[in-house]
């Protein structure tokens, strides 16, 4: 487990359900009891009380689940994340016929994606387009890339340091709190982007043209 605040998120989980199986136990003992003492089987203060705690499960089923499954971390503000950057040269690959710093396959289907595998001092990394950009050309940030907040003149600074060849990296991490743990996000990635640099596209080897 990431942080011990992700127990408070459990927890939560945990007391919904049993808030859930004590409804279906309440909506039928106070139907069997309606049975015995009034010889009826449908009152509408029985129909409301039964309304009024399938809407309380209702809301608290959809905050739970918004704050798991459906939270937009961009949308967050910098006491629930914390963003870290790395920079790093890329490796050119030598091959018979070209040498290249990335290497692109494309994929196929109704949502195609790309996949783009590089290297660097200390290993080879595979991403794809989902949370990763090629650039390449005179300038090293496009549409895609500018959604992050980079260092522009840092990033100026990389071209003339590496050449070009360089891939940078934003990391977004939900931070060890109470609010993120309610979500079973706490110490958790939240996101991770993945900016790569290259010279021109004659660096760059599609693989499924």
């Amino acid at each position: 487990m990431k942080s011990a605040w992700n127990l408070v998120g459990m927890a939560l989980w945990l007391l919904l359900i049993c808030y859930f199986a004590y409804i279906i136990h309440d909506m039928r003992a106070r139907r069997l009891r309606l049975i015995v003492t009034e010889k009826k089987s449908f009152t509408w203060r029985n129909f409301w009380i039964s309304c009024s705690e399938v809407a309380i499960f209702l809301l608290f089923l959809w905050g739970m689940s918004y704050t798991t499954f459906f939270q937009d971390v961009k949308k967050l503000d910098t006491n629930r994340t914390t963003t870290s950057y790395a920079y790093k040269p890329l490796i050119i690959r030598y091959r018979s016929d070209q040498s290249d710093y990335v290497t692109v396959r494309n994929g196929n289907g109704r949502k195609p994606i790309q996949n783009y595998t590089y290297y660097v001092n200390g290993g080879k990394y595979l991403v794809n387009s989902m949370n990763a950009t090629v650039v390449y050309g005179k300038s090293n940030l496009n549409v895609q890339a500018e959604t992050y907040k980079w260092n522009k003149e840092y990033l100026d600074h990389l071209d003339t340091r590496y050449q070009h060849a360089w891939v940078a990296t934003v990391t977004t991490t939900y931070k060890k709190n109470f609010f993120n743990g309610i979500g079973l996000h706490a110490g958790r990635q939240a996101d991770r982007f993945s900016l790569i640099r290259i010279p021109d596209k004659s660096f760059m080897h599609v693989v499924g043209d």
